[in-house]
């Protein structure tokens, strides 16, 4: 039986080609993902549209919903992502839910992080409100590199350009690094970088799934996907 361990149901945009590619290469044996994919909408509708969605993976028996769009909740903000997770809970029958948002700050606290560099796809003016989010979350971001991408260069950035913007950052303010979106290719370079620089990375797709681990109870020996699934 697939999921004997768990079902993760996960609520994804439709242009989304990298979370379910990430998520099975990381997963423990027997931990399982069942996807519901939201129709092309605009970004503030988005949220909405996810608690019909977080009502059909019920009838996959998922144990729990997450949200896997970063930036349509973190653009929310802190108060507003923590009733979406409510909403999405109620429209699942009371089943645990969060967001790829909740699970970054979650996950930042669990590495140790205070002052965060962040490497965002996005334009600027949405990863402004990333690190307004992640200020009202207590962290400093030291610096925010937004690199303006569209969505389908997004999906097809190579894990070797994403190390290469890394690498062009000044990190000598910051104990931890996060690279934002459910869709950007980073989890293949996380061991990398957090050997060449010597603190933890952060991803949306490997603190997600963290994340989920958590609410199943689950454990699993890793040895890649950086510090945070190895602690």
């Amino acid at each position: 039986m697939y999921g004997q361990r768990g079902r993760i149901g996960a609520i994804i945009p439709a242009d989304n080609a990298v979370l379910e590619p990430e998520f099975y290469g990381m997963a423990p044996e027997g931990v399982s993902l069942n996807v519901a994919r939201l129709p092309k909408s605009p970004r503030p509708e988005m949220p909405g549209n996810a608690l019909l969605a977080a009502a059909t993976l019920t009838h996959a028996r998922v144990n729990l919903v997450s949200y896997m769009c970063a930036a349509s909740s973190f653009i929310l903000g802190p108060e507003r992502n923590a009733q979406l997770c409510r909403e999405m809970s109620e429209a699942a029958g009371g089943l645990p839910s969060f967001t790829a948002t909740t699970a970054m700050v979650d996950a930042l606290r669990a590495v140790g992080a205070t002052r965060v560099s962040v490497l965002a796809p996005h334009p600027p003016d949405t990863a402004r409100s990333l690190r307004e989010y992640l200020e009202q979350s207590g962290f400093q971001v030291t610096d925010v590199d937004a690199l303006g991408l569209p969505l389908a260069d997004i999906n097809n950035t190579r894990p070797e350009q994403i190390l290469a913007a890394i690498r062009a950052k000044d990190l000598s303010q910051a104990d931890s690094i996060f690279i934002a979106a459910t869709n950007f290719r980073a989890i293949d370079v996380v061991d990398e970088i957090e050997q060449t620089f010597g603190m933890p990375v952060v991803t949306s797709n490997q603190c997600s799934l963290w994340k989920a681990l958590q609410i199943l109870n689950v454990s699993a020996p890793y040895e890649r996907y950086g510090q945070l699934l190895r602690q």
